[in-house]
């Protein structure tokens, strides 16, 4: 009896705290349906940029579409070309700013084999921002070359307070951390997410967190991460020159903890189920 109940607090437990994310969802696109995120809390549709303008739909002309079946549980995308016209959400209400003491979280999956299924060159499956890769920009990416490539988090402040002289700076002195591990897998799915603490406090205290199938790879620390956007439109840019299938996007309005990133991993499906 002692262990039966033991055993329904803690599925009660794990039931809560799987609830626990549903108030810190801001947007999640399951890619099961179509192309239009299941929940927004902003506009939902896919855009493509051509000539520069983001215009509603996919027009990549079957560069990177549906592929029903292939996700988790249901459909994923598939992006076929690295010369595919660049996919985004809008990122006004679905990912969250604040101009203080900002936090956050941006879940998703991938399929690919990094080494036989990318064109040389940076691969940003990812990539947040109102401006460019270098001022007040998330991003991951594959670095350009290696055995394996290195996987890397990148959180790029307003470009004059991370580099003001507004020079070359060696990539190993820029706010970027590399993966540990390299599990990405053309025949599994890999989970990635990341984390950011302490951005825009005026202090060189803000931290983001790398973390692949809930273990966490390492941390970009000792910055000011000030990131100017209030009045900008941020773009939730995915599949910059990627090649592989993606899964399951998600953006949060704080920084989930490592437990929570851990169960959302251990899952291994639909983060709608999780969120049941």
């Amino acid at each position: 009896m002692a262990f039966g109940l033991a055993l329904a607090g803690a599925v009660t437990f794990a039931t809560a705290a799987d609830s626990s994310l549903k108030p810190a969802l801001t947007f999640y696109a399951s890619f099961d349906h179509g192309t239009d995120a299941d929940l927004a809390k902003g506009d939902k549709r896919l855009f493509t940029l051509v000539d520069k303008q983001p215009k509603p739909g996919n027009h990549t002309e079957g560069m990177t579409r549906l592929a029903k079946g292939k996700g988790l549980s249901g459909g994923a995308l598939h992006f076929a070309q690295r010369n595919a016209k660049w996919l985004l959400y809008d990122g006004a209400k679905n990912f969250h700013f604040a101009e203080k003491n900002w936090s956050g979280t941006v879940s998703f999956w991938l399929k690919v084999d990094p080494i036989n299924d990318l064109d040389s060159g940076y691969v940003d499956p990812i990539q947040i921002t109102p401006n460019t890769w270098n001022d007040a920009s998330f991003f991951v990416d594959f670095n350009k070359a290696g055995n394996p490539r290195a996987f890397r988090l990148g959180t790029f402040a307003d470009k004059p307070v991370w580099n003001p002289a507004n020079k070359e700076v060696p990539e190993p002195e820029r706010p970027l951390v590399p993966a540990k591990s390299a599990p990405f897998s053309r025949d599994k799915w890999t989970h990635v997410a990341f984390t950011w603490e302490y951005f825009n406090t005026g202090k060189k205290d803000g931290v983001a967190t790398l973390y692949l199938n809930g273990k966490k790879e390492g941390s970009v620390t000792g910055w000011n991460q000030q990131f100017s956007w209030s009045g900008k439109p941020h773009r939730i840019l995915i599949g910059l020159n990627y090649m592989g299938l993606y899964d399951e996007l998600a953006c949060f309005n704080r920084a989930l903890s490592a437990k929570e990133i851990k169960r959302i991993h251990a899952h291994q499906a639909a983060l709608a189920k999780l969120l049941k």
